[in-house]
């Protein structure tokens, strides 16, 4: 997990994918909103507000679920495209997606929930949780949140699927390999290792601690990791916008072979209204103290945060994204969860998409 600067504006960037596929698309969508209203008379300040949030993702084509928030308060929310076009179901905000490496902050936050329990520090060095691993004892905690440990676990699909939470870290002490190289290096396996970290500490599953600590405060009852999903639950699928065509499948990644490496790090399914909780909850003192998330994710009040995700394998970006814009602080959020995907800059929909909350 790193920050950085975006030019000249307050933005802080988390990292969340190897290869960070942002959506600029283009076509028509179908909707779902639960606000939208039409009106034969001149719009409201509101309506032409709600009319140019549908028209920039009209224009870049993002297909998947909106939410917006407006002091804590969900003001927005709306679906665009089909969680499955041959069966022309549509995407709503029931629609679960795979969320990528946001999880990633969920593992940091209860990372920090440990610290502020005094059962580690940032300064921590892992050889006290991984004694046998070449390394561990000149990295610490703080490394593996900032993706500065010097290890690198390759993004590919095991051989079979990795049942037991046991085996996925495994699979992560096994494929990372350490490289000498401490400037950041985005790696799901720096998470996985924190997972172990939370697992050793907690003396229970990483699910277990992710429900009791996360989930279970927060109310997010539409979360689940990837293994343990609802029979009866609606996925949307995978899908490219490739050559001006929509729903394009030709070079899916999505597996449960790939997604049971991504212990910790990318393997939870989420509503995107379940998602603008948990951003919003980073600093309203329900999992953290104000001084906790500052000192966690180094940054000041009133910075503005993105954050983003992608399911890939091998460098190349798979259909599910998920992105997360906004002030925290002032709890003013985009969360915009995507089932098709295309190689262009996220970046200026996000701002766009921000800018218009702010005129609610």
């Amino acid at each position: 997990m790193t920050f950085k600067k975006l030019k000249e504006k307050k933005v802080m960037i988390l990292v969340a994918s190897v290869s960070l596929v942002a959506l600029i698309l283009f076509g028509a969508v179908s909707k779902s909103n639960s606000f939208h209203a039409e009106s034969k008379t001149k719009p409201t300040e509101q309506e032409t507000t709600m009319n140019e949030i549908d028209r920039l993702v009209d224009d870049s084509n993002m297909f998947g679920s909106l939410v917006m928030m407006k002091n804590g308060e969900a003001i927005y929310t709306q679906s665009y495209g089909m969680a499955d076009a041959e069966g022309k179901i549509k995407n709503d905000q029931d629609i679960i997606y795979p969320i990528a490496s946001l999880q990633k902050s969920m593992t940091a936050v209860m990372i920090a929930q440990l610290i502020s329990e005094d059962k580690l520090t940032y300064d921590t060095t892992i050889d006290k949780f991984y004694e046998d691993l070449d390394h561990a004892e000149e990295v610490t905690v703080r490394d593996l949140i900032d993706h500065t440990s010097g290890f690198v676990m390759p993004e590919v699909a095991s051989d079979s699927v990795l049942k037991t939470e046991q085996e996925q870290l495994e699979n992560a002490l096994k494929t990372s390999e350490y490289n000498g190289n401490r400037e950041f290096q985005y790696s799901n396996g720096n998470y996985s290792f924190l997972a172990g970290i939370i697992m050793k500490l907690d003396e229970r599953s990483y699910e277990e601690s992710l429900q009791t600590r996360i989930l279970n405060p927060l109310h997010m009852k539409n979360t689940y990791l990837w293994s343990n999903l609802p029979k009866d639950v609606q996925l949307p699928k995978e899908y490219f916008y490739h050559e001006d065509k929509n729903y394009q499948t030709d070079t899916l990644v999505y597996s449960e072979e790939l997604m049971s490496t991504l212990l910790g790090a990318g393997n939870v399914y989420a509503t995107a209204e379940d998602v603008a909780i948990f951003e919003t909850s980073l600093n309203n003192g329900v999992l953290l103290k104000d001084e906790e998330y500052l000192e966690l994710f180094g940054i000041q009040h009133n910075d503005l945060m993105a954050r983003m995700g992608n399911i890939s394998s091998q460098g190349a970006g798979g259909g599910y994204s998920s992105y997360v814009y906004g002030d925290i602080t002032n709890q003013n959020v985009v969360v915009f969860l995507v089932n098709q995907s295309s190689p262009t800059d996220s970046i200026p929909v996000m701002e766009n998409l921000y800018q218009q909350l702010l005129e609610f």
